[in-house]
């Protein structure tokens, strides 16, 4: 009994022994931790906004057919979203910005490890002008930039903003059927109760109102190709204001008696 009492008293003190070692190593352990923290939490006090920008940008590539944007609104916006560093800037309010600025279409940009940001800019392309300061783009969406430049004699449309893509739709058609006998379009105009008036390069009015525009259209290319194509420069305004035909207004009225009596003949 005297030997079981003194093995069992050996074993506890083996055992004690042990948990005093792995608490010896779990402390310096814990000392070891909280010595690097504090000193990587010294260091970050004071490198602080280096460790914030990590890694810098050292290249920003810009790419695009860019001919009229503003380079110097472009460089500050950039400017103004890298300054925290790779990881920290903000790509889709960067498009954004980029966007906003008026001849941009589109702006993608991307990081390219490790220093790199890349931005694709796609620029507007102008079909036609709207009114007298503002530029429809290819699929009819309006634009203001501070100056329409070198784009003033590009066809002209004009109507209510929210009608735009409508408006864009019937000029693109009239304008390829016009073309087909040979008359230039040059303009659209929609007033408040949605009555068109084209205007062509002739200076000749074409009333056409509300309504189904492409039959109108199909409607005055017929009567050109009947009787008005030897007079067509004669004609001041073709109102197709009617459920059926046409009405051609002269610049000179002898000229409508003249033409009158032609086909009665």
């Amino acid at each position: 009994m005297k030997r079981k009492r003194q093995h069992k008293r050996v074993k506890n003190k083996a055992i004690s022994a042990q948990f005093s070692m792995r608490d010896a190593w779990d402390v310096s352990v814990i000392v070891i931790l909280l010595s690097v923290i504090v000193c990587f939490a010294n260091y970050a006090r004071n490198n602080n906004s280096n460790l914030l920008i990590w890694p810098q940008i050292n290249q920003v590539e810009v790419n695009g057919l860019l001919k009229h944007i503003n380079y110097e609104k472009l460089k500050n916006i950039i400017r103004t979203h890298i300054r925290g560093g790779f990881f920290r800037v903000p790509m889709s309010k960067l498009e954004q910005e980029i966007v906003h600025l008026p001849w941009v279409y589109h702006a993608t940009a991307q990081r390219i490890w490790p220093n790199t940001i890349s931005i694709k800019i796609y620029e507007q392309n102008p079909i036609a002008r709207w009114g007298d300061s503002g530029l429809m783009n290819a699929y009819g969406d309006l634009f203001f930039p501070e100056s329409i430049g070198s784009n003033s004699s590009l066809p002209m449309l004009f109507g209510e903003e929210l009608r735009a893509k409508e408006l864009a739709s019937i000029f693109e058609s009239s304008l390829i059927k016009l073309k087909q006998i040979g008359l230039q379009l040059h303009g659209l105009f929609e007033d408040e109760r949605q009555s068109k008036h084209l205007v062509l390069s002739n200076g000749m009015v074409v009333a056409i109102g509300d309504g189904d525009a492409n039959e109108k259209i199909s409607r005055l290319t017929a009567a050109y190709e009947q009787y008005l194509s030897p007079h067509i420069s004669e004609v001041k305004k073709i109102d197709l204001r009617y459920t059926n035909g046409l009405a051609v207004e002269w610049k000179n009225p002898q000229l409508a008696n003249n033409i009158k009596l032609e086909r009665k003949l």
